[in-house]
């Protein structure tokens, strides 16, 4: 996977078009783009960075385990309880490795908020502090308050549709 993923990254850089990248997170493009184009829209400083991509992608579904064997079996996602990862590099700096998470959780889970949301986006940002005091001003709704981990912090808005949206802010130096 590191390999095709650095391929992947030589023939960006070249301008080759029409590589796919991930094609489990493929499906969600359209819901992604609309979603990172809506927190954009509402950062007030166009200038100031927002949303640098997709951090995760979080399911609920009624059953984890079989889900996880479907997509191990007709697409190649190998993902255990806690997920599957899939790695790549910073576009500013491609010494620098990153990850995007993709999980599935429990119907039951209270993690993507009260209502009926079948999955969850996390965006990764810069400045999770300033982006959320310009989400605020700009009237969008928080969910909970910030937290911390030593893997970043953490905060949730909801978008127009009442989505519960994860944004998260990875450490200066991955764990």
């Amino acid at each position: 996977m590191q390999r095709a993923t650095r391929a992947w990254w030589r023939l960006r850089q070249a301008g080759t078009p029409g590589v796919v990248f991930a094609a489990g997170l493929g499906m969600l493009a359209l819901g992604s783009a609309l979603a990172v184009a809506a927190v954009a829209t509402l950062a007030q400083d166009r200038s100031a960075p927002a949303v640098t991509g997709i951090g995760g992608v979080f399911f609920r579904v009624q059953d984890p385990q079989r889900f996880r064997a479907w997509y191990r079996e007709h697409l190649g996602i190998d993902a255990g309880p806690n997920g599957g990862t899939f790695l790549w590099w910073e576009h500013a700096n491609p010494d620098v490795e990153g990850r995007t998470v993709w999980s599935a959780f429990p119907a039951t889970t209270t993690y993507f908020g009260p209502g009926p949301q079948t999955y969850m986006i996390n965006y990764r940002v810069t400045d999770l502090r300033g982006l959320l005091a310009r989400l605020t001003a700009a009237g969008v709704q928080q969910a909970d308050t910030l937290e911390e981990y030593p893997y970043g912090r953490f905060a949730w808005i909801v978008d127009l549709e009442g989505n519960r949206v994860e944004l998260w802010e990875p450490p200066t130096r991955a764990p």
